[in-house]
């Protein structure tokens, strides 16, 4: 069979790549070894959420009462959010699968590998193509440490509820603290041990501390500055300063970053470079003219919204077309309880903030924790943004717009904003840029 492209991997890359190429009129294959949808829907971004949703509601059940409703007998019944979350992420599944029929893209299952630079082997088919697109995304990391066997992966999380109610949880970077959320949100007793010197490691320090505080005040222990020396079947050693200790707990979750799936491709038949990631120019292009490859399988920013936009602009790149996405301006969330969002510049000349406790919809609702912080340069233009409280990740679009489009603090806080809503919060932050809030003293 030819093609015109051969997308490897029908994750959040290359489904989205494939779709586009063939509304580009471009005669498109996708190979996908194991479920459409890849990491993020299948073993990542959406059963994550899934989860931590049921446990939020769960866990919110105890200020209920502060609101005037009463309720007893609130249980939680892990076996049905996790059929829940299977329910969800099969709805998924089966809409990628609509679209890549009614795109007319030949869908091809099993493990793709080259045969050459332009040549694809699905099983017994071979596939002849002007252009191949490696989308395989990545699998959990997994460290050499003594007893590396008695841990659990994120994969083991969301395939089956965890047992036992002591989980040690090592790595505190996004994936660490969504899940160490999640368990202490359902009553576990939870230990998050990292080996940098705080918790989110790639955020600000304040966001670092906020969010370490609420973990501690809902019964999470968290341990920085720690490295594991052993796992068991019933605790974790850890060493700190030179001092050690063991931790008693039920389960193991390790946490600790992502590996790029590239085994399997056969990348040296097409002479692709590559060492722990597939190496790509600043067109997702490989050292081989007309293969490709975007999303967690060339490292850099692992984010499924990220690797969509990198496929479409690879797709753009093949046939010459000006590229319609903004690469740039990259928004990152944190699906914690409080939730995280950060977009643009961490630091600029000037900066506004403006907290949730005085925002009359955050109250109404019971969610005055968190904040807006508005990040702007010497000519007052939105160059950052950073968010944390409840719902923020629906709230950074507006700065990620702002961001791209250069907007001044005038421009985004003269936009009229609805009343009541928290998304007066970002208004109110711009105009403490200029010192000018109105509800904050």
């Amino acid at each position: 069979m030819a093609y015109n492209l051969v997308v490897i991997g029908g994750g959040p890359a290359g489904y989205v790549g494939a779709i586009r190429a063939s509304k580009l009129g471009m005669k498109v294959a996708l190979v996908e070894r194991d479920t459409l949808g890849g990491t993020c829907l299948n073993r990542g971004c959406i059963p994550t959420k899934a989860l931590l949703h049921s446990a939020e509601i769960y866990h919110s059940a105890k200020d209920f009462s502060a609101l005037g409703v009463k309720v007893t007998g609130v249980e939680y019944d892990e076996k049905a959010v996790y059929d829940h979350k299977n329910a969800v992420v099969g709805t998924l599944v089966d809409g990628i699968r609509a679209l890549i029929k009614a795109g007319k893209i030949d869908l091809y299952e099993g493990q793709g590998s080259f045969a050459s630079s332009h040549t694809v082997v699905v099983g017994d088919v071979t596939l002849e193509t002007d252009n191949v697109l490696i989308a395989t995304g990545s699998s959990p990391l997994v460290l050499p440490i003594k007893g590396i066997e008695n841990a659990l992966t994120s994969d083991d999380v969301l395939s089956a509820p965890v047992e036992g109610n002591k989980i040690a949880i090592i790595g505190g970077g996004v994936i660490g603290m969504e899940f160490a959320s999640y368990f202490s949100s359902v009553g576990k007793e939870v230990v998050v041990i990292e080996a940098m010197d705080k918790i989110l490691p790639a955020l600000s320090k304040e966001i670092s501390v906020q969010l370490g505080a609420y973990m501690k005040k809902n019964g999470v222990t968290i341990l920085t500055s720690s490295k594991v020396t052993e796992i068991g079947t019933d605790y974790v050693r850890v060493e700190k300063g030179g001092v050690e200790s063991v931790i008693e707990c039920d389960k193991t979750i390790v946490a600790i970053g992502r590996k790029a799936n590239i085994c399997g491709l056969h990348l040296e038949n097409a002479g692709v470079e590559h060492d722990r990631f597939v190496m790509v120019d600043d067109r997702f292009q490989t050292n081989v003219k007309g293969v490709y490859a975007v999303g967690d399988v060339i490292g850099g920013i692992q984010l499924a919204h990220y690797a969509s936009a990198s496929a479409i602009t690879a797709v753009e790149n093949m046939l010459g077309k000006e590229n319609s996405t903004d690469l740039s301006v990259v928004p990152s969330c944190v699906y914690t309880t409080p939730e995280i969002a950060v977009v643009g510049a961490k630091e600029g000349a000037k900066t506004g903030k403006f907290l949730f406790g005085a925002n009359g919809r955050a109250l109404i609702n019971g969610l005055d924790r968190g904040y807006v912080k508005i990040i702007a340069d010497e000519n007052d233009v939105v160059i950052g943004g950073e968010l944390f409280g409840k719902g923020v990740t629906e709230m950074v679009g507006e700065i990620a717009l702002a961001v791209r489009n250069k907007l001044t603090i005038d421009q985004v806080a003269g936009t009229i904003h609805p009343h009541p809503t928290v998304y007066e919060s970002v208004a109110e932050a711009c105009e403490d840029v200029l010192h000018l809030a109105t509800h904050k003293r």
